[in-house]
Protein backbone atom coordinates (compact mmCIF):
# COMPACT_ATOMS: atom_id res chain seq x y z
CA UNK A 1 0.00 0.00 0.00
CA UNK A 2 3.12 2.08 0.57
CA UNK A 3 3.72 1.72 -2.88
CA UNK A 4 0.26 2.60 -4.21
CA UNK A 5 0.68 6.53 -1.65
CA UNK A 6 4.59 6.84 -3.17
CA UNK A 7 3.05 6.82 -7.35
CA UNK A 8 0.71 9.46 -6.56
CA UNK A 9 1.64 12.62 -8.15
CA UNK A 10 3.09 15.23 -5.88
CA UNK A 11 0.40 17.44 -5.60
CA UNK A 12 -2.03 14.98 -4.72
CA UNK A 13 0.26 13.95 -1.41
CA UNK A 14 0.53 17.87 -0.11
CA UNK A 15 -3.20 17.97 -0.69
CA UNK A 16 -3.39 14.82 1.78
CA UNK A 17 -0.81 15.81 3.79
CA UNK A 18 -2.26 19.98 4.43
CA UNK A 19 -5.54 17.88 5.37
CA UNK A 20 -3.85 15.63 7.79
CA UNK A 21 -2.26 19.14 9.83
CA UNK A 22 -5.72 20.69 9.47
CA UNK A 23 -7.08 17.09 10.88
CA UNK A 24 -4.70 17.29 13.81
CA UNK A 25 -6.10 20.94 14.82
CA UNK A 26 -9.36 19.95 14.58
CA UNK A 27 -8.12 16.94 17.07
CA UNK A 28 -6.67 19.67 19.34
CA UNK A 29 -9.93 21.65 19.66
CA UNK A 30 -12.07 18.57 20.13
CA UNK A 31 -10.04 17.35 23.23
CA UNK A 32 -10.28 21.09 24.61
CA UNK A 33 -14.09 21.64 24.02
CA UNK A 34 -14.86 19.42 26.76
CA UNK A 35 -12.21 20.49 29.27
CA UNK A 36 -14.16 24.29 28.76
CA UNK A 37 -17.29 23.15 28.77
CA UNK A 38 -16.94 20.78 32.36
CA UNK A 39 -16.02 24.17 34.03
CA UNK A 40 -19.51 25.98 33.81
CA UNK A 41 -20.29 23.28 36.92
CA UNK A 42 -18.09 24.19 39.35
CA UNK A 43 -18.37 27.91 38.19
CA UNK A 44 -22.08 27.84 38.36
CA UNK A 45 -22.13 26.33 42.02
CA UNK A 46 -19.13 28.35 43.46
CA UNK A 47 -19.65 29.68 46.72
CA UNK A 48 -15.94 31.87 46.82
CA UNK A 49 -15.81 35.30 45.87
CA UNK A 50 -12.90 34.21 43.28
CA UNK A 51 -14.22 32.98 40.24
CA UNK A 52 -11.34 30.92 38.49
CA UNK A 53 -11.17 28.45 34.98
CA UNK A 54 -9.03 25.67 35.51
CA UNK A 55 -7.19 23.33 33.01
CA UNK A 56 -5.23 20.56 34.09
CA UNK A 57 -5.42 21.33 37.77
CA UNK A 58 -3.92 25.15 36.11
CA UNK A 59 -5.57 28.41 36.36
CA UNK A 60 -5.85 30.21 33.65
CA UNK A 61 -8.81 32.84 34.33
CA UNK A 62 -9.09 34.31 37.66
CA UNK A 63 -11.64 37.03 38.08
CA UNK A 64 -13.84 38.49 41.25
CA UNK A 65 -16.58 39.32 39.13
CA UNK A 66 -18.78 35.95 38.31
CA UNK A 67 -20.26 37.70 34.90
CA UNK A 68 -16.74 37.84 33.27
CA UNK A 69 -15.67 34.73 34.45
CA UNK A 70 -18.89 33.16 32.53
CA UNK A 71 -18.23 34.97 28.95
CA UNK A 72 -14.69 34.30 28.91
CA UNK A 73 -15.80 30.43 29.77
CA UNK A 74 -18.72 31.10 26.55
CA UNK A 75 -16.94 33.25 24.52
CA UNK A 76 -13.79 30.78 24.26
CA UNK A 77 -15.80 27.83 24.04
CA UNK A 78 -18.35 29.22 21.39
CA UNK A 79 -14.75 29.80 19.97
CA UNK A 80 -13.68 26.60 20.08
CA UNK A 81 -16.10 25.15 18.43
CA UNK A 82 -16.48 27.21 15.68
CA UNK A 83 -12.72 26.30 15.26
CA UNK A 84 -13.36 22.66 15.43
CA UNK A 85 -16.48 22.55 12.88
CA UNK A 86 -14.17 24.76 10.53
CA UNK A 87 -11.39 22.44 10.45
CA UNK A 88 -13.59 18.91 10.27
CA UNK A 89 -15.51 20.36 7.15
CA UNK A 90 -11.92 21.71 5.69
CA UNK A 91 -9.97 18.48 6.66
CA UNK A 92 -12.90 16.36 4.92
CA UNK A 93 -13.06 18.66 1.70
CA UNK A 94 -9.20 18.50 1.66
CA UNK A 95 -9.13 14.75 1.94
CA UNK A 96 -12.25 13.92 -0.39
CA UNK A 97 -10.48 15.81 -2.82
CA UNK A 98 -7.44 14.49 -2.74
CA UNK A 99 -8.90 11.07 -2.51
CA UNK A 100 -10.89 11.96 -5.83
CA UNK A 101 -7.77 12.59 -7.65
CA UNK A 102 -6.31 9.60 -6.00
CA UNK A 103 -8.85 7.75 -7.62
CA UNK A 104 -8.52 9.14 -11.03
CA UNK A 105 -5.02 9.14 -11.30
CA UNK A 106 -5.07 5.51 -10.37
CA UNK A 107 -7.70 4.57 -13.05
CA UNK A 108 -6.09 6.44 -15.58
CA UNK A 109 -2.77 4.59 -15.06
CA UNK A 110 -4.11 1.28 -15.01
CA UNK A 111 -6.19 2.27 -18.38
CA UNK A 112 -2.83 3.52 -19.64
CA UNK A 113 -1.24 0.01 -18.56
CA UNK A 114 -4.48 -1.80 -20.31
CA UNK A 115 -3.46 -0.21 -23.84
CA UNK A 116 -0.32 -1.95 -23.62
CA UNK A 117 -1.25 -5.16 -22.61
CA UNK A 118 -0.95 -7.87 -25.22
CA UNK A 119 -3.81 -9.91 -26.23
CA UNK A 120 -2.18 -12.74 -23.99
CA UNK A 121 -1.37 -10.27 -21.19
CA UNK A 122 -5.38 -9.75 -21.24
CA UNK A 123 -6.12 -13.63 -21.98
CA UNK A 124 -3.61 -14.50 -18.79
CA UNK A 125 -5.19 -11.49 -16.37
CA UNK A 126 -9.13 -12.71 -18.14
CA UNK A 127 -11.32 -8.91 -18.83
CA UNK A 128 -13.51 -9.48 -15.65
CA UNK A 129 -10.71 -9.51 -13.39
CA UNK A 130 -8.93 -6.45 -15.39
CA UNK A 131 -12.54 -4.37 -15.00
CA UNK A 132 -12.49 -5.54 -11.01
CA UNK A 133 -9.61 -3.92 -10.12
CA UNK A 134 -9.73 -0.89 -12.23
CA UNK A 135 -13.30 -0.46 -10.66
CA UNK A 136 -13.88 -2.29 -7.63
CA UNK A 137 -10.75 -2.59 -6.32
CA UNK A 138 -9.32 1.12 -7.06
CA UNK A 139 -13.03 2.10 -5.22
CA UNK A 140 -12.02 0.23 -1.96
CA UNK A 141 -8.65 1.99 -1.96
CA UNK A 142 -10.48 5.03 -2.34
CA UNK A 143 -12.19 4.27 0.95
CA UNK A 144 -8.94 3.77 2.42
CA UNK A 145 -6.99 6.72 1.42
CA UNK A 146 -10.28 8.90 2.69
CA UNK A 147 -11.39 6.79 5.88
CA UNK A 148 -7.95 5.77 6.83
CA UNK A 149 -6.26 9.05 6.66
CA UNK A 150 -8.91 10.56 9.11
CA UNK A 151 -9.14 6.71 11.05
CA UNK A 152 -5.44 6.66 10.91
CA UNK A 153 -4.98 10.14 12.52
CA UNK A 154 -7.52 10.47 14.88
CA UNK A 155 -7.93 7.23 16.20
CA UNK A 156 -4.23 7.23 17.79
CA UNK A 157 -4.17 10.99 19.15
CA UNK A 158 -7.85 9.93 20.81
CA UNK A 159 -6.43 7.29 22.12
CA UNK A 160 -3.15 8.68 23.62
CA UNK A 161 -3.97 12.20 23.68
CA UNK A 162 -7.26 11.42 25.63
CA UNK A 163 -4.91 9.15 28.07
CA UNK A 164 -2.28 11.73 28.61
CA UNK A 165 -5.37 14.57 29.36
CA UNK A 166 -6.85 11.98 31.44
CA UNK A 167 -3.61 11.79 33.57
CA UNK A 168 -2.92 15.36 33.99
CA UNK A 169 -6.53 15.84 34.94
CA UNK A 170 -6.16 12.70 37.58
CA UNK A 171 -4.21 9.51 37.95
CA UNK A 172 -6.35 7.89 39.85
CA UNK A 173 -9.36 7.80 37.50
CA UNK A 174 -6.85 7.35 34.36
CA UNK A 175 -6.37 3.74 35.64
CA UNK A 176 -10.28 3.38 35.18
CA UNK A 177 -9.88 3.95 31.52
CA UNK A 178 -6.62 2.27 30.91
CA UNK A 179 -7.95 -1.07 32.67
CA UNK A 180 -10.65 -1.55 29.74
CA UNK A 181 -8.55 -0.18 26.54
CA UNK A 182 -6.22 -3.52 26.25
CA UNK A 183 -9.59 -5.78 25.87
CA UNK A 184 -11.11 -3.84 23.24
CA UNK A 185 -7.68 -4.26 21.28
CA UNK A 186 -7.95 -8.16 21.84
CA UNK A 187 -11.32 -8.14 20.54
CA UNK A 188 -10.22 -6.19 17.74
CA UNK A 189 -7.17 -8.37 17.04
CA UNK A 190 -9.45 -11.48 16.85
CA UNK A 191 -11.88 -9.93 14.38
CA UNK A 192 -9.18 -8.76 12.22
CA UNK A 193 -7.44 -12.80 12.04
CA UNK A 194 -10.83 -14.09 11.63
CA UNK A 195 -11.94 -11.65 8.77
CA UNK A 196 -8.90 -11.37 6.94
CA UNK A 197 -9.47 -14.78 4.69
CA UNK A 198 -13.14 -13.61 3.92
CA UNK A 199 -12.19 -10.58 2.85
CA UNK A 200 -9.57 -11.88 0.04
CA UNK A 201 -12.34 -14.23 -0.99
CA UNK A 202 -14.63 -11.65 -1.74
CA UNK A 203 -12.03 -10.55 -4.18
CA UNK A 204 -12.17 -13.38 -5.92
CA UNK A 205 -16.07 -14.09 -6.00
CA UNK A 206 -16.71 -10.14 -7.46
CA UNK A 207 -14.58 -11.54 -10.53
CA UNK A 208 -16.62 -14.64 -10.85
CA UNK A 209 -19.60 -12.51 -10.64
CA UNK A 210 -18.47 -10.08 -13.19
CA UNK A 211 -17.34 -12.86 -15.61
CA UNK A 212 -21.43 -14.26 -15.03
CA UNK A 213 -22.74 -11.06 -15.87
CA UNK A 214 -20.19 -10.10 -18.87
CA UNK A 215 -21.80 -13.72 -20.65
CA UNK A 216 -25.52 -12.76 -19.64
CA UNK A 217 -25.26 -9.34 -21.45
CA UNK A 218 -22.96 -10.02 -24.15
CA UNK A 219 -24.28 -13.62 -24.90
CA UNK A 220 -27.91 -12.60 -24.38
CA UNK A 221 -28.88 -14.12 -27.93
CA UNK A 222 -27.24 -17.42 -27.47
CA UNK A 223 -28.98 -17.71 -24.07
CA UNK A 224 -32.36 -17.11 -25.31
CA UNK A 225 -31.93 -19.36 -28.58
CA UNK A 226 -30.96 -22.67 -26.81
CA UNK A 227 -32.85 -21.90 -23.76
CA UNK A 228 -30.18 -21.52 -21.16
CA UNK A 229 -32.02 -18.92 -18.96
CA UNK A 230 -32.39 -20.75 -16.03
CA UNK A 231 -29.12 -22.74 -16.47
CA UNK A 232 -27.02 -18.94 -16.36
CA UNK A 233 -29.10 -17.76 -13.59
CA UNK A 234 -28.56 -20.77 -11.47
CA UNK A 235 -24.99 -20.08 -12.01
CA UNK A 236 -24.97 -16.57 -11.51
CA UNK A 237 -27.48 -17.27 -8.61
CA UNK A 238 -25.15 -19.73 -7.27
CA UNK A 239 -22.23 -17.18 -7.18
CA UNK A 240 -24.15 -14.31 -5.83
CA UNK A 241 -25.48 -16.70 -3.17
CA UNK A 242 -21.61 -17.63 -1.91
CA UNK A 243 -20.63 -13.84 -1.86
CA UNK A 244 -23.70 -13.25 0.22
CA UNK A 245 -22.55 -15.62 2.75
CA UNK A 246 -19.06 -14.41 2.62
CA UNK A 247 -20.20 -10.82 3.02
CA UNK A 248 -22.42 -11.94 5.79
CA UNK A 249 -19.77 -13.72 7.84
CA UNK A 250 -17.43 -10.32 7.54
CA UNK A 251 -20.19 -8.62 8.60
CA UNK A 252 -21.23 -11.01 11.77
CA UNK A 253 -17.67 -10.99 13.01
CA UNK A 254 -17.32 -6.85 12.83
CA UNK A 255 -21.08 -6.56 14.33
CA UNK A 256 -19.34 -8.37 17.53
CA UNK A 257 -17.32 -5.22 18.14
CA UNK A 258 -20.23 -2.75 18.33
CA UNK A 259 -21.88 -4.59 21.66
CA UNK A 260 -18.98 -5.23 23.25
CA UNK A 261 -17.68 -1.62 22.19
CA UNK A 262 -20.84 -0.36 24.00
CA UNK A 263 -20.04 -2.51 27.11
CA UNK A 264 -16.64 -1.46 27.71
CA UNK A 265 -17.94 2.45 27.59
CA UNK A 266 -20.40 1.85 29.92
CA UNK A 267 -18.32 -0.19 32.33
CA UNK A 268 -16.04 2.72 32.36
CA UNK A 269 -18.16 5.02 32.95
CA UNK A 270 -18.89 2.84 36.65
CA UNK A 271 -15.76 2.20 36.97
CA UNK A 272 -14.91 6.35 36.43
CA UNK A 273 -17.73 6.52 39.23
CA UNK A 274 -16.09 4.21 41.46
CA UNK A 275 -12.97 5.97 41.29
CA UNK A 276 -14.43 9.27 41.92
CA UNK A 277 -16.03 7.54 45.21
CA UNK A 278 -12.61 6.74 46.27
CA UNK A 279 -11.34 10.07 45.67
CA UNK A 280 -14.39 11.71 47.78
CA UNK A 281 -14.10 9.40 50.77
CA UNK A 282 -9.99 9.99 50.89
CA UNK A 283 -10.37 13.81 50.98
CA UNK A 284 -14.36 14.55 51.93
CA UNK A 285 -12.81 18.39 52.27
CA UNK A 286 -12.41 18.35 47.95
CA UNK A 287 -14.33 20.99 45.96
CA UNK A 288 -17.47 19.37 44.89
CA UNK A 289 -17.87 21.03 42.24
CA UNK A 290 -14.42 20.52 40.75
CA UNK A 291 -14.76 16.52 41.35
CA UNK A 292 -17.85 16.71 39.23
CA UNK A 293 -16.08 18.71 36.57
CA UNK A 294 -13.46 15.99 36.76
CA UNK A 295 -16.11 12.87 36.29
CA UNK A 296 -17.54 14.72 33.35
CA UNK A 297 -14.53 15.86 31.62
CA UNK A 298 -13.14 12.02 32.49
CA UNK A 299 -16.67 10.56 30.39
CA UNK A 300 -15.74 12.50 27.92
CA UNK A 301 -11.90 11.49 27.42
CA UNK A 302 -13.43 8.12 27.97
CA UNK A 303 -15.67 8.64 24.61
CA UNK A 304 -12.71 10.25 22.58
CA UNK A 305 -10.45 7.17 23.54
CA UNK A 306 -13.42 4.48 22.91
CA UNK A 307 -14.14 6.35 19.95
CA UNK A 308 -10.22 6.40 18.73
CA UNK A 309 -10.72 2.42 19.24
CA UNK A 310 -13.55 2.35 17.23
CA UNK A 311 -11.82 4.44 14.56
CA UNK A 312 -8.88 1.92 14.64
CA UNK A 313 -10.81 -0.96 14.03
CA UNK A 314 -12.82 0.74 11.44
CA UNK A 315 -9.10 2.00 10.09
CA UNK A 316 -7.80 -1.55 10.30
CA UNK A 317 -11.18 -3.66 8.51
CA UNK A 318 -10.52 -0.74 5.66
CA UNK A 319 -6.54 -1.14 5.34
CA UNK A 320 -7.34 -5.44 5.05
CA UNK A 321 -9.31 -4.72 2.02
CA UNK A 322 -7.46 -2.21 0.83
CA UNK A 323 -4.25 -4.59 1.36
CA UNK A 324 -5.71 -7.13 -1.21
CA UNK A 325 -7.25 -4.56 -3.48
CA UNK A 326 -3.75 -3.23 -3.74
CA UNK A 327 -1.60 -5.95 -4.56
CA UNK A 328 -3.87 -6.61 -7.58
CA UNK A 329 -3.74 -3.07 -8.43
CA UNK A 330 0.47 -3.12 -8.27
CA UNK A 331 0.24 -6.33 -9.85
CA UNK A 332 -0.85 -5.24 -13.03
CA UNK A 333 1.05 -2.00 -12.82
CA UNK A 334 4.72 -3.84 -11.84
CA UNK A 335 3.44 -6.46 -14.56
CA UNK A 336 6.00 -7.19 -17.45
CA UNK A 337 4.43 -7.20 -20.62
CA UNK A 338 5.24 -7.58 -24.21
CA UNK A 339 6.40 -4.08 -25.49
CA UNK A 340 4.91 -3.74 -28.63
CA UNK A 341 4.51 -0.38 -29.19
CA UNK A 342 7.28 0.59 -31.10
CA UNK A 343 8.17 4.63 -30.85
CA UNK A 344 11.81 5.29 -32.87
CA UNK A 345 10.99 2.32 -35.57
CA UNK A 346 11.32 2.27 -39.44
CA UNK A 347 8.46 4.18 -41.27
CA UNK A 348 6.68 2.68 -44.10
CA UNK A 349 6.66 4.19 -47.34
CA UNK A 350 3.65 6.90 -48.14
CA UNK A 351 4.35 7.61 -51.99
CA UNK A 352 2.96 3.79 -52.81
CA UNK A 353 -0.35 2.11 -52.80
CA UNK A 354 0.26 -1.44 -51.40
CA UNK A 355 3.31 -3.36 -49.84
CA UNK A 356 4.23 -7.05 -50.43
CA UNK A 357 4.05 -9.31 -47.48
CA UNK A 358 6.03 -12.18 -46.66
CA UNK A 359 6.49 -15.27 -43.77
CA UNK A 360 9.87 -16.64 -44.11
CA UNK A 361 10.82 -20.09 -42.01
CA UNK A 362 8.23 -18.32 -39.54
CA UNK A 363 6.89 -20.49 -36.35
CA UNK A 364 5.30 -18.91 -33.40
CA UNK A 365 4.41 -20.36 -30.18
CA UNK A 366 2.10 -18.48 -27.33
CA UNK A 367 3.97 -19.48 -24.43
CA UNK A 368 7.50 -20.37 -24.18
CA UNK A 369 6.88 -23.43 -21.96
CA UNK A 370 4.24 -24.83 -24.58
CA UNK A 371 4.48 -28.04 -26.08
CA UNK A 372 2.89 -27.09 -29.67
CA UNK A 373 3.77 -24.34 -31.96
CA UNK A 374 0.31 -22.23 -32.88
CA UNK A 375 2.19 -21.65 -36.50
CA UNK A 376 5.25 -23.85 -37.17
CA UNK A 377 7.57 -23.69 -40.57
CA UNK A 378 5.19 -20.76 -42.31
CA UNK A 379 6.62 -19.68 -45.26
CA UNK A 380 4.39 -17.42 -48.05
CA UNK A 381 4.83 -14.46 -49.98
CA UNK A 382 2.41 -11.82 -51.20
CA UNK A 383 3.04 -9.62 -53.65
CA UNK A 384 2.21 -5.67 -54.17
CA UNK A 385 -1.66 -5.14 -55.18
CA UNK A 386 -2.12 -9.35 -54.95
CA UNK A 387 -4.80 -11.27 -52.87
CA UNK A 388 -3.55 -13.85 -50.54
CA UNK A 389 -6.78 -16.56 -48.91
CA UNK A 390 -6.60 -18.34 -45.67
CA UNK A 391 -8.47 -20.88 -44.93
CA UNK A 392 -8.60 -23.78 -42.20
CA UNK A 393 -10.11 -25.50 -39.62
CA UNK A 394 -11.00 -23.94 -36.34
CA UNK A 395 -8.05 -23.09 -34.11
CA UNK A 396 -5.44 -23.65 -37.22
CA UNK A 397 -3.67 -20.45 -36.84
CA UNK A 398 -5.75 -17.97 -39.23
CA UNK A 399 -6.25 -15.20 -36.59
CA UNK A 400 -2.94 -15.73 -35.34
CA UNK A 401 -1.16 -14.94 -38.98
CA UNK A 402 -3.48 -11.80 -38.75
CA UNK A 403 -2.53 -10.76 -35.09
CA UNK A 404 1.24 -10.81 -36.15
CA UNK A 405 1.05 -8.88 -39.02
CA UNK A 406 -0.01 -6.12 -37.27
CA UNK A 407 2.20 -6.96 -34.27
CA UNK A 408 0.02 -7.98 -31.48
CA UNK A 409 2.41 -10.38 -30.64
CA UNK A 410 5.67 -10.95 -30.07
CA UNK A 411 7.75 -13.85 -31.93
CA UNK A 412 11.60 -14.79 -32.14
CA UNK A 413 11.64 -17.75 -34.53
CA UNK A 414 11.94 -16.61 -38.40
CA UNK A 415 10.15 -13.26 -40.21
CA UNK A 416 7.29 -11.51 -41.34
CA UNK A 417 8.44 -8.52 -43.24
CA UNK A 418 5.83 -5.28 -44.95
CA UNK A 419 7.85 -3.63 -47.64
CA UNK A 420 10.60 -5.35 -46.77
CA UNK A 421 10.92 -4.15 -43.64
CA UNK A 422 10.56 -6.56 -40.22
CA UNK A 423 7.16 -6.38 -38.76
CA UNK A 424 8.64 -5.80 -35.22
CA UNK A 425 10.54 -2.61 -36.23
CA UNK A 426 8.26 -0.92 -37.69
CA UNK A 427 7.59 2.26 -36.04
CA UNK A 428 3.87 1.18 -34.40
CA UNK A 429 1.82 4.30 -35.70
CA UNK A 430 3.13 4.02 -39.27
CA UNK A 431 1.94 0.41 -38.97
CA UNK A 432 -1.20 1.36 -38.23
CA UNK A 433 -1.63 3.72 -40.45
CA UNK A 434 -0.86 1.87 -43.48
CA UNK A 435 -2.40 -1.74 -41.89
CA UNK A 436 -6.30 -1.83 -42.04
CA UNK A 437 -7.63 -5.03 -40.13
CA UNK A 438 -11.08 -6.13 -39.64
CA UNK A 439 -12.28 -8.60 -37.55
CA UNK A 440 -15.17 -10.49 -37.41
CA UNK A 441 -16.85 -9.59 -34.48
CA UNK A 442 -17.51 -6.05 -35.78
CA UNK A 443 -16.95 -3.25 -33.12
CA UNK A 444 -19.21 -0.52 -32.96
CA UNK A 445 -19.14 2.01 -30.32
CA UNK A 446 -21.87 4.75 -29.44
CA UNK A 447 -22.57 7.61 -31.08
CA UNK A 448 -23.43 7.95 -34.68
CA UNK A 449 -22.80 6.29 -38.01
CA UNK A 450 -20.77 9.01 -38.72
CA UNK A 451 -18.48 9.52 -35.55
CA UNK A 452 -17.58 5.85 -35.81
CA UNK A 453 -16.53 5.92 -39.29
CA UNK A 454 -14.10 9.08 -38.75
CA UNK A 455 -12.28 7.00 -36.16
CA UNK A 456 -10.44 5.76 -39.43
CA UNK A 457 -9.78 9.19 -40.72
CA UNK A 458 -11.06 12.40 -39.29
CA UNK A 459 -10.66 14.84 -42.05
CA UNK A 460 -12.65 12.53 -44.71
CA UNK A 461 -15.54 14.38 -46.18
CA UNK A 462 -19.04 12.86 -46.79
CA UNK A 463 -18.40 12.16 -50.12
CA UNK A 464 -15.52 9.88 -49.08
CA UNK A 465 -17.58 8.33 -46.45
CA UNK A 466 -20.30 7.61 -49.25
CA UNK A 467 -17.51 5.92 -51.41
CA UNK A 468 -16.78 3.74 -48.83
CA UNK A 469 -20.11 2.83 -48.02
CA UNK A 470 -20.39 1.84 -51.69
CA UNK A 471 -18.05 -0.40 -51.56
CA UNK A 472 -18.93 -1.87 -48.55
CA UNK A 473 -22.66 -2.28 -49.97
CA UNK A 474 -23.82 -0.47 -46.84
CA UNK A 475 -24.59 2.74 -48.49
CA UNK A 476 -28.13 1.52 -49.46
CA UNK A 477 -29.60 1.29 -45.55
CA UNK A 478 -27.74 3.92 -44.45
CA UNK A 479 -30.15 5.77 -47.12
CA UNK A 480 -32.74 4.22 -45.46
CA UNK A 481 -32.98 5.67 -41.97
CA UNK A 482 -34.40 9.07 -42.07
CA UNK A 483 -31.12 10.52 -40.27
CA UNK A 484 -28.58 8.87 -43.00
CA UNK A 485 -25.29 9.66 -41.47
CA UNK A 486 -25.95 10.84 -38.36
CA UNK A 487 -28.49 7.80 -36.91
CA UNK A 488 -27.67 6.78 -33.81
CA UNK A 489 -25.82 3.50 -33.23
CA UNK A 490 -26.31 2.26 -29.60
CA UNK A 491 -23.43 0.43 -27.44
CA UNK A 492 -21.44 -2.04 -29.49
CA UNK A 493 -23.89 -1.90 -32.31
CA UNK A 494 -27.01 -3.57 -30.35
CA UNK A 495 -29.58 -1.46 -33.08
CA UNK A 496 -27.81 -2.84 -35.55
CA UNK A 497 -27.66 -6.78 -37.45
CA UNK A 498 -24.67 -8.48 -38.05
CA UNK A 499 -24.25 -7.98 -41.65
CA UNK A 500 -24.83 -4.39 -41.19
CA UNK A 501 -21.89 -4.15 -38.42
CA UNK A 502 -19.69 -6.11 -40.84
CA UNK A 503 -20.31 -3.76 -43.94
CA UNK A 504 -19.93 -0.53 -41.58
CA UNK A 505 -16.40 -1.96 -39.70
CA UNK A 506 -15.16 -2.32 -43.95
CA UNK A 507 -15.97 0.86 -44.71
CA UNK A 508 -14.68 2.58 -41.77
CA UNK A 509 -11.35 0.57 -42.51
CA UNK A 510 -11.53 1.31 -46.18
CA UNK A 511 -11.82 5.44 -45.78
CA UNK A 512 -8.23 5.50 -43.72
CA UNK A 513 -7.30 4.30 -47.54
CA UNK A 514 -4.87 0.94 -46.34
CA UNK A 515 -1.70 -0.10 -48.39
CA UNK A 516 -2.63 -3.41 -46.97
CA UNK A 517 -6.27 -4.83 -45.93
CA UNK A 518 -7.03 -8.08 -43.61
CA UNK A 519 -10.56 -9.61 -43.36
CA UNK A 520 -10.42 -11.88 -40.83
CA UNK A 521 -13.50 -13.69 -41.15
CA UNK A 522 -15.03 -9.88 -41.78
CA UNK A 523 -18.81 -11.60 -44.33
CA UNK A 524 -18.89 -14.36 -41.94
CA UNK A 525 -22.83 -12.84 -41.62
CA UNK A 526 -23.09 -11.54 -45.09
CA UNK A 527 -24.82 -13.89 -47.74
CA UNK A 528 -22.69 -15.35 -50.28
CA UNK A 529 -23.93 -12.71 -53.26
CA UNK A 530 -23.32 -9.73 -50.83
CA UNK A 531 -19.69 -11.11 -49.35
CA UNK A 532 -18.77 -12.06 -52.88
CA UNK A 533 -19.84 -8.14 -54.30
CA UNK A 534 -18.13 -6.86 -51.65
CA UNK A 535 -14.71 -7.98 -51.94
CA UNK A 536 -14.76 -7.70 -55.68
CA UNK A 537 -15.99 -3.59 -54.69
CA UNK A 538 -12.63 -3.68 -53.13
CA UNK A 539 -9.94 -5.37 -55.34
CA UNK A 540 -11.96 -2.99 -58.37
CA UNK A 541 -11.82 0.43 -55.71
CA UNK A 542 -8.51 -0.40 -53.86
CA UNK A 543 -5.48 -1.04 -55.10
CA UNK A 544 -4.31 -2.64 -51.68
CA UNK A 545 -2.05 -5.84 -51.17
CA UNK A 546 -5.08 -8.23 -49.43
CA UNK A 547 -5.68 -10.85 -47.36
CA UNK A 548 -8.51 -13.14 -46.75
CA UNK A 549 -8.99 -15.12 -43.63
CA UNK A 550 -12.48 -17.27 -44.05
CA UNK A 551 -14.04 -19.83 -43.15
CA UNK A 552 -15.73 -20.01 -46.60
CA UNK A 553 -14.40 -21.01 -50.26
CA UNK A 554 -16.87 -18.84 -51.84
CA UNK A 555 -15.05 -15.89 -50.32
CA UNK A 556 -11.22 -16.77 -51.30
CA UNK A 557 -11.94 -18.77 -54.43
CA UNK A 558 -10.91 -15.57 -56.53
CA UNK A 559 -7.87 -14.94 -54.27
CA UNK A 560 -4.73 -14.63 -56.62
CA UNK A 561 -3.26 -17.73 -53.91
CA UNK A 562 -4.93 -19.72 -51.63
CA UNK A 563 -3.33 -21.03 -48.03
CA UNK A 564 -4.63 -24.28 -46.60
CA UNK A 565 -3.83 -24.47 -42.49
CA UNK A 566 -4.13 -27.26 -40.53
CA UNK A 567 -2.77 -26.93 -36.54
CA UNK A 568 -0.75 -24.38 -37.53
CA UNK A 569 1.05 -26.08 -40.53
CA UNK A 570 0.65 -24.99 -44.49
CA UNK A 571 -1.14 -28.40 -45.56
CA UNK A 572 -1.58 -27.02 -49.33
CA UNK A 573 -1.06 -23.58 -51.29
CA UNK A 574 -2.17 -22.86 -55.04
CA UNK A 575 -4.89 -21.40 -56.43
CA UNK A 576 -8.99 -22.22 -56.52
CA UNK A 577 -8.55 -24.90 -59.44
CA UNK A 578 -5.08 -26.30 -57.80
CA UNK A 579 -5.95 -26.75 -54.69
CA UNK A 580 -9.29 -28.42 -55.86
CA UNK A 581 -7.53 -30.66 -57.88
CA UNK A 582 -4.50 -31.27 -54.71
CA UNK A 583 -6.04 -30.87 -51.38
CA UNK A 584 -8.54 -33.68 -50.27
CA UNK A 585 -9.19 -31.14 -47.15
CA UNK A 586 -10.13 -28.38 -49.69
CA UNK A 587 -12.35 -30.37 -51.64
CA UNK A 588 -14.18 -31.81 -49.07
CA UNK A 589 -14.79 -28.39 -47.75
CA UNK A 590 -15.98 -27.06 -51.03
CA UNK A 591 -18.36 -30.31 -51.92
CA UNK A 592 -19.83 -30.04 -48.47
CA UNK A 593 -20.82 -26.34 -48.92
CA UNK A 594 -21.64 -26.76 -52.58
CA UNK A 595 -24.64 -28.67 -51.19
CA UNK A 596 -25.47 -26.53 -48.43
Amino acid sequence: MIKMFKILPKKIKLYFLFGVLVLLTNVGFSFLIPIFISQFLPLLINQDTKYQVHIFKNIIYESNNFANTLTFLIIITIVLIILSAITSILSTLVIVWAGENASNFYRNTLYTKYQKLSLKDISHYTIESLMTRINDDVGTFWDFLVGATTSLIKAPLFIFVGLIFAFLTDVTLTWTIVAIVPLLIGLLIFILKKVMPHIVKSRKIVDQNTKSVSEIILGARFIKAYNLQKHQFNKFKNTNKEWSKNGITIFNYFSLSNPFFFFAINLIIVLIYIGAYKLLTDNPNQDVGQLIAKINTFIEFEFFIGLGVGLFSQFVGTMFRARVSSKRIMEILNAKYENLRVKDGLLLEKNISNYPIEFKDFSFKYYKNSEHYALENINFYVPNGKTLGIIGPTGSGKSTIANLLINNMKYSTGNIKINNYEVSKINSKSLHQNIGIIYQDALLFSGTIKSNLLFANKDATDNDIYAALDTACASEFVSSFNDKLEHKIEQRGKNLSGGQKQRLAIARTLLANPKVLILDDTTSALDNITARKVLLNIKENYNCTTIIISQKINSIRHADKIIVLDNGKIIAYGTHDELLNSCEWYQDVYQNQLEQ
